[in-house]
Formats: structure tokens, sequence, C-alpha cells
């Protein structure tokens, strides 16, 4: 097991005549050993560019790359021992299984044939692929074809693992499997690995860490419990969570509320020191809200409501206030358009942002 390390990692691309642009732009991050870390974040916003120059694949601007304690930026992507699989499987469809597991071994020349033939042995009883090694691509499921992309990253024995965006051509309920088997797999063999992601469910299911990236930067690194119940700015409350957190422009009041609307007020958590007067974004968790008794609450009106059997999903207006409320509901509860309700927040489980910067202010 090894650890990586990341300073200050930049990427910037040029080209004659377009102003540049800086698609990574300073990166510091280090991954414990057999730490499994998710990048997650929107398309284009460097994630995969960040795991490229990590695995060899593009050149860096600026920064270092260091594995195990040693700088790996002179090192060509061959000799860095990292394994990496692809988003496209990327997988030689005249080959079989086993040849496609062997292709990389034999490719480097540092094993016989009978080392070759044991570690594809090895590692296909490891990811289930032993009824599959004579069976071509073509044949075999995406799932599969993910395990096999997994299996030709690990028989290399990498330092490091990278993984991009290894379960979005999956159906759900492949991902759902392939999701279990992939946090098994890299908890018996232990790997350091970066999970390229845009999906959350993906990232705080699989992760120990996650880094949520924004225009080339980190925006917050923590446990997905950090990352959830503590963000660290409007951008991260709103990326992650489905569905996603409400987001309420307010003003802060002397009282320690914020006004919504002329007759809407919520409490804020305390201590958060909010001046009188200052513009806010009050977010608050659909599951985090209750529908309540008759004039106890804040008072609303059913815009519509989706009964998911095991919980419903109920858009609320609130009296003056403009942007919507969504509120998770208990299985049984039945609303109708236009119905009058009541809901509550609990204090200490809302969030305050500042309006302008979007930092939190918690």
């Amino acid at each position: 097991m090894t650890e990586l390390e990341l300073r200050d990692l930049r990427k910037t691309y040029r080209a004659r005549g377009r102003p540049a642009v800086d698609a990574v732009r300073g990166i510091d991050l280090t991954l414990r050993s057999g730490e499994l870390l998710g990048l997650l974040g929107p398309s284009g916003c460097g994630k995969s560019t960040t795991l490229r120059m990590i695995a060899g694949l593009e050149s860096v601007t600026g920064g270092d790359i260091l594995v195990g304690g040693s700088s790996v930026i002179a090192r060509p992507a061959q000799q860095r021992n990292i394994g990496v699989a692809f988003e496209n499987y990327a997988l030689y469809p005249p080959l079989t299984v086993a040849e496609n597991l062997a292709f990389g071994l034999k490719a480097r020349r540092r094993a016989d044939r009978g080392d070759v033939d044991r570690k594809v042995k090895e590692i296909a009883d490891r990811v289930d692929l032993t009824p599959l090694l004579d069976a071509h691509p073509a044949g075999l499921s995406s799932g599969q074809k993910q395990r096999v992309s997994l299996a030709r990253a690990l028989i290399r024995e990498p330092d490091v693992l990278l993984l991009d965006e290894p379960l979005s051509h999956l159906d759900a309920a492949q991902r759902d499997t392939t999701r279990r088997e992939l946090k098994r797999i890299q908890r018996d063999l232990g790997h350091t690995t970066i999970l390229v992601t845009h999906d959350q469910e993906e990232a705080l299911s699989l992760a120990d860490r996650i880094a949520v990236m924004k225009d080339g930067v980190i925006q917050q690194l923590g446990t997905p419990y950090e990352i959830y119940d503590s963000p660290a700015n409007v951008f991260v409350a709103d990326f992650v969570g489905e569905p996603a957190i409400n987001l309420l422009p307010g003003t802060a009041t002397d009282d320690g509320q914020a006004r919504l609307s002329d007759t809407i007020r919520i409490t804020l958590p305390v201590p958060v020191p909010v001046p009188a007067g200052r513009k806010v974004t009050v977010g608050i968790r659909p599951e985090d809200l209750t529908l309540t008794g008759e004039d106890d609450g804040l008072a609303a009106r059913v815009v519509a409501h989706e009964p998911l059997l095991e919980s419903g999903i109920a858009t609320l207006a609130l009296d003056g206030v403009d942007s919507p409320l969504v509120v998770l509901t208990d299985p049984e509860v039945r609303l109708a358009h236009d119905d009058r309700v009541h809901v509550t927040a609990d204090p200490d489980l809302t969030h305050v942002f500042d309006a302008e910067t979007g930092d939190s202010l918690r």
C-alpha cells in the first residue's frame, strides 16, 4: 500500500489565438495508504484531467505528484505503476478475457508465461471472472466488461488505482451490484484509490473521503458525513443530496432568525454570528423538514406530491416566498394539489450561507 500526494497541482491549456484555460487550479491533497478517495464534481470541473495527470497521460503545468514519497512527474506513464480502469473499458475485441488480462504483463515482459497465467487466474478469481476467461468482450454484459477493465488495472499490482467513471455505462441494477463488488475488492486488496465520478451516490457509498471539485478547485474535502452534514458552501450543499437541498434567500434579523418574506421567518442555528440585515441563503434538506398540525409551523400550499412507496416528495409554496420548498413525507401521507399545510424546520439541522460569497456561516 502506498501514499499519494498532490502538491499545488495545476493544468493550463493554451491554444494559439485563444485565451488560456485553467482546468486545474492548484490542488493540494494527500491520500492515506489504502484509502479510497472520491473525486466528485460536474462535467468540466477538472476531475478527469487530475486523474490523467496522476496517471501520466496528461502533462503537468505546475506542482508535483508523489507516490510513496517520491515524485513521479518526470516518469512516463508506463514507469509509474499506476493502474487505470477507464470509463469506456478499452478492451481488445479480438482477445479473450484471459488474453485481455495478460496483455499488459506480456507487453512489459516482466513475467514468464507461467507467472502470467498464475496472475490471470488469481485476479480472475478475485473479481469473479473465472467462468468468463475464454469469452470475448462482445459476449459480455456491461457489468462484466467493467470487471474485466478493473481486473486488468489490478493485475499489474499497482501502487495507486485510478477509476474513471467506472459505473457510468451500467443500468441501475448493474450499478448497484458492481458498486458493492468494487467496494469489496478495494477493501480486500487495499489499493490506494481515486474514484472519479459525477454521481454523488457512487461517491457517498464508496469513498472514505470525498473531494468536491468545481472549476478546477477543491471546494471541500471530508468524509461523506462531513460533506453532507456540514457543507462548506452553497455549491457543495446543492451538489450533494437527493432530493437537492432547499436554498431560500432571506435577511438576518436581530432575534436569531432569517426573514424569507413578510410573514415567513426561520430560526437560525445557535450560535451563528449573523448581523441583522445581512443577506443570507438558508439551506434545509428535504428530510429535515416536518409536516405538522394546523397552525403549527410555516404556512404553505401543496404544489405537487409524489408518493414513492418508501416515502413521498412534496413540493410546497411558502406564503410570500418565490423559491419552492421540497419536503420528504412519510409513506402514508396523502396530499392533493392546493392543500394547505404547515411545516417546521429544526434549527440545529438548518444551514446558513452568506448570500454574496456562498460560504457557510456555521
